[in-house]
């Protein structure tokens, strides 16, 4: 799996729209993070980690944790 980050200025939103669109008729999944979301560079680096977590789940390369180890009292 390839990742790419673009950042493009917000007077610029028809280019995201066109690139975006462009994507998905090629079946590629995009995902948008508002830059005024107030994400550190601490919690985008757990969400790229969870990202790759969960693709690893998807291939089959490392079994998901079970439901009943994640709320043991």
């Amino acid at each position: 799996m390839t990742y790419l980050t673009i950042e493009i200025p917000d007077n610029k939103l028809n280019v995201i729209e066109s690139i975006s669109s462009l994507l998905k008729t090629e079946g590629i999944n995009t995902l948008q993070i508002d830059s005024e979301g107030d994400l550190s560079e601490h919690e985008f680096s757990l969400l790229q980690e969870s990202f790759k977590e969960v693709m690893l789940i998807k291939s089959g390369k490392i079994k998901p944790t079970p439901v009943s180890e994640l709320w043991n009292d």
